[in-house]
């Protein structure tokens, strides 16, 4: 069973601390059963942060795109993104941005910095919440996954512009407090259409960069529970990918043979088929210590 206490010292290990603006990335069930689930987790987060910290997860909400004429309302859309961002996105006195599919919730000082971004920005755009944290020198947390989950890592594609993805203009309805629907422009970043119909033309490996990373000496790294988790700053990502991306705009796509990065610490397993809130089916690469000791959500739920 895992504990509050075992998650402090596990990420005080690798570097978090008090005062750090952090962008937590999450698979819940790879940690194993964790006495009081999601909450225990955030509650170790905020612990160590303490008042000056602020911590911010992402909460996309992909069902938008299904839709001709989205409704996005910032106070009761559902994140998609894990219940661990969905109980922080809950928490009295949280924050939330208004964008088309990439939202982000945010607790702490810096979360009006973060999240009172223009709607009509791209979010990777400098001026709205990725280029927020970048600015405050935020740090990425990743617990119980790859950096295939990692959005700084599309962050760092558009800062590095590369030619397989662009921005396009949607519209949007945004729910106002009082009820009303105000009709709005807003930006999106997308993969251009490929030839052969694939995702990016190839597919992204955005381990390749984590490995670098690490080779570096940049990433903290250590299990708690069953689950990998891993921690670095958003700076030393883009610093990283606009020095590689300037040899070739690939590198955040796995080679031409297909293969794909190893990395060195954990097991990876893919995720079961899961889908998206537009319906489409999604796996996602979960890093643990041990296959066997991935915990369905239902026996989860059952010990809280």
């Amino acid at each position: 069973m895992v504990e509050k206490q075992d998650i402090i010292k596990g990420l005080k290990q690798i570097g978090l601390k008090a005062n750090d603006i952090v962008l937590v990335h999450s698979a819940m069930r790879t940690f194993g059963p964790i006495n009081d689930g999601a909450r225990t987790v955030v509650a170790a987060l905020r612990e160590i942060l303490a008042e000056n910290g602020t911590l911010v997860v992402p909460t996309f909400t992909f069902k938008h795109e299904a839709k001709k004429d989205p409704i996005i309302d910032p106070t009761k859309d559902l994140s998609e993104m894990g219940i661990i961002t969905e109980t922080v996105r809950n928490l009295p006195g949280a924050q939330r941005s208004i964008t088309y599919r990439h939202s982000v919730a945010a607790i702490g000082p810096e979360a009006s910095v973060i999240t009172e971004v223009d709607p009509e920005l791209c979010v990777f755009d400098l001026d709205s919440s990725f280029g927020k944290m970048l600015e405050l020198n935020s740090k990425v947390l990743i617990l119980g996954m790859t950096y295939q989950t990692s959005t700084s890592h599309h962050f760092a594609e558009y800062i590095c512009q590369v030619p397989y993805r662009h921005t396009l203009p949607v519209l949007a309805r945004i729910q106002q407090p009082d009820g009303s629907l105000v009709r709005q422009e807003m930006t999106d970043y997308q993969p251009l259409p490929s030839k052969d119909g694939k995702y990016y033309g190839r597919e992204p490996d955005f381990n390749r960069l984590g490995k670098m990373l690490e080779e570096r000496g940049l990433v903290g790294i250590t299990a708690i529970g069953n689950a990998i988790v891993r921690l670095f700053r958003m700076q030393d990502l883009i610093e990283l990918a606009k020095v590689e991306a300037r040899k070739d705009y690939n590198i955040f796509r796995a080679r031409q043979s297909g293969k794909k990065t190893l990395l060195k610490d954990g097991q990876i397993v893919l995720s079961p088929v899961l889908q998206d809130g537009a319906g489409r089916p999604v796996r996602y690469e979960w890093d643990v210590v041990d296959p066997e000791g991935i915990f369905s959500s239902a026996r989860q739920k059952s010990i809280e």
